[in-house]
């Protein structure tokens, strides 16, 4: 056996403490803006059959193709690490007939999940990664499309995420795709001798997500093809029209993209993306879409649709954040042993949060001041004999001028709560 000591797999990564407290603080502001939409939290499982995905996003697209985890377990059941949370959260709400019962309900959820997906590691893309979804349920009107695009603006508001750019486009009814879907074949089959083995193949599966390639060797093969707004039914015409004039009343700015289609096959009309320059060429932040007829794919009722996906592990890379936690020291510089763990229950107990180090207090107090300042502690609470006596706490400021006092333990949530860090 080596003694090396074993390392983590490739495109997956540890997330350390100073990263850490980032995805709590996005998921802090997640969890208080999805309920002002009327947004419940739901918890999706890590597994899930094979088949759900090869129905909803494609048999043919790399997700299934290339990028699942999946493999066969002792049941000789087909089962993966599930790649994306849309499916599963429809899966969910339609077995748990959150969405539908004699007719489509209207319901809005919720989820902070890891995905995972067998792709190239490189900035920005992992093969483990956070994703935080929303899908609302049983709204077929424009109503559903605004509150989904305002609960995106309000979490990048809250974040202080000011450069990213929402780019907009119709894709129609399945029908206005299938037209569209011809003439791209038409177009990129001129094309043909430019085209790798791999975007062949994808041209005669699926040729809009060719539109999707980063390829630079077809970007300007791309920029020429057909747009699919020539292509809408007018109802889908009419529809996207109404989302522009309420953005553009909600003072939302955005950008028309015609060549934005997005790569899974269960989406229609409208479909989104926030993008950013920050991260190279992984640059989608958030995106979505309505997918009205994805329930009736997986087996179920015909449910409208609509909802995003947002990588929390990119929003991470963007934001710029540093904890204003306050943190307490606890000198204790009695005898008994007994009186450390009186003093940590009693701060332990207190209805409020910081973080607290209890210093080595088998040291003199004044090693104890200074491992305090080591640990960058923002406030000092030494305990002796009198304090002991008296209930109290001496508090030492370390990172102000305010000069020492003492302090009952019933006062201490004021302190620590007035505080500013």
């Amino acid at each position: 056996m080596s003694n090396l000591i074993s390392k983590k797999i490739r495109g997956f990564r540890d997330i350390l403490p100073k990263e850490s407290k980032k995805f709590l603080h996005i998921e802090k502001i997640v969890h208080y803006v999805a309920p002002l939409f009327n947004t419940h939290q739901v918890r999706l499982p890590a597994l899930e059959s094979v088949d759900l995905f090869k129905r909803s996003i494609g048999e043919t697209s790399d997700i299934v193709t290339k990028e699942m985890y999946s493999f066969e377990d002792r049941n000789n059941d087909i089962l993966c690490m599930i790649p994306e949370g849309t499916a599963s959260c429809v899966r969910l709400a339609l077995e748990n007939n959150l969405i539908y019962d004699r007719g489509a309900k209207k319901q809005r959820l919720y989820y902070i999940a890891p995905m995972f997906r067998h792709e190239r590691p490189q900035k920005g893309r992992y093969r483990q990664f956070t994703q935080f979804g929303v899908e609302f349920f049983g709204d077929s009107s424009t109503k559903d499309d605004i509150d989904l695009l305002l609960l995106v603006s309000k979490i990048f508001e809250k974040l202080n995420l000011v450069d990213l750019e929402l780019s907009i486009n119709s894709i129609g009814s399945a029908v206005d795709r299938k037209k569209y879907s011809q003439e791209l074949t038409k177009y990129f089959n001129l094309h043909n001798d430019e085209l790798s083995d791999s975007q062949r193949n994808t041209l005669a599966n699926n040729p809009m997500r060719l539109l999707d390639s980063k390829d630079p060797k077809i970007e300007s093969i791309i920029s020429s093809a057909p747009l699919i707004t020539d292509f809408l039914n007018n109802e889908s015409q009419d529809t996207f029209n109404s989302i522009k004039e309420r953005l553009d009343t909600l003072k939302i700015s955005y950008k028309h993209d015609p060549k934005l289609v997005r790569g899974l096959d269960y989406y229609n009309d409208l479909v989104f993306e926030w993008k950013t320059d920050k991260l190279g060429s992984q640059d989608a932040v958030c995106a979505g879409g309505r997918y009205d007829n994805l329930s009736e794919t997986i087996g179920g009722k015909s449910v409208p649709s609509v909802g995003f996906a947002m990588g929390l592990d990119r929003v991470a890379e963007l934001i710029n954040y540093e904890s204003n936690e306050l943190t307490i020291g606890l000198a204790v510089i009695t005898d008994n042993q007994n009186d450390s763990y009186k003093a940590l229950s009693s701060l332990r107990n207190l209805n409020c949060q910081f973080n607290l180090i209890h210093m080595d207090n088998d040291k003199s107090l004044s090693k104890q001041i200074k491992q305090a300042d080591k640990s960058k502690c923002d406030i000092l609470l030494i305990v002796g004999n009198d304090e002991i006596s008296n209930n109290t706490f001496t508090v030492k400021y370390l990172k102000c001028d305010k000069k020492d006092h003492n302090i009952s333990c019933e006062n201490l949530i004021d302190l620590i709560t007035g505080y500013e860090v």
